[in-house]
């Protein structure tokens, strides 16, 4: 975007801010070149001291828009209790290895591994507008490629704010907000090979869902911890 180079050059912090804005809220795509921290433009303003950033850019503590991703095996213990534990083992390694790849190529922050079940945070840096699109990619590409390793799983997919950072020094990045529970509570809610979204988060997508997502059914849930029901959408995908 050639205004937002203007306003860097110009060092009009202020504009540089707005164009991102306007930028975020059009859904307009931005290069990296185009969307750096925002600590950068937080340094040039010279109101205090910025944030600090790890080497994967997110701050130590610092509000952000974020997309949070549970995943989880379904009838795990019927799986195990029918294969040797060699095998369960080597699968469920597969589909970790097969997870950190993904999200890492899809600017995302592999939160933690609970044995046969994962959490990812989209957006923990600020830099992106699309996170839910990369989210809902490696959603997609999890559930064909365990389901592939005979491992169906459940996701949940939730968007919104939430504090995100290192809460301690060394300690791996905290994402704490209504969509981390969401997201929980809608994995829980999912069947094997389904992907289950939050409004929200479905809306942001539903004019690029990826081909392999067959269905999509808008569907209303009563989730733990969340008062009144939860409107979402059910996506499946083509078997095999």
């Amino acid at each position: 975007m050639a205004a937002l180079d203007a306003a860097r050059s110009a060092d009009a912090v202020t504009i540089a801010r707005s164009v991102i804005n306007v930028a975020q809220r059009l859904a307009l795509p931005l290069t990296d070149a185009e969307a750096p921290p925002a600590l950068d433009l937080e340094a040039q303003s010279g109101s205090g001291t910025a944030p600090q950033a790890s080497s994967d850019g997110v701050e130590r503590v610092g509000e952000r828009l974020v997309t949070v991703l549970f995943a989880d095996v379904r009838d795990y213990t019927t799986t195990s209790s029918r294969s040797a534990p060699a095998d369960v083992a080597d699968r469920i390694a597969a589909m970790q290895r097969w997870a950190l790849l993904s999200v890492e190529q899809h600017h995302g922050v592999l939160d933690k591994f609970a044995g046969d079940a994962m959490m990812a945070t989209f957006n923990a840096s600020g830099w992106h507008v699309d996170h839910t699109q990369h989210a809902l990619e490696v959603a997609v590409g999890l559930v064909s490629s365990t389901a592939r390793l005979g491992l169906p799983i459940g996701v949940g997919i939730a968007v919104g704010p939430a504090i995100v950072g290192r809460l301690a020094e060394g300690a791996n990045v905290s994402v704490l907000g209504t969509a981390t529970n969401m997201a929980a509570r809608l994995q829980t809610a999912a069947h094997g090979g389904e992907i289950l979204m939050s409004d929200d988060a479905f809306r942001r997508v539903r004019d690029s869902l990826p081909a392999l997502v067959t269905g999509a059914e808008q569907c209303v849930l009563e989730l733990k911890g969340f008062e009144a029901p939860v409107p979402a959408f059910r996506l499946t995908m083509a078997s095999g």
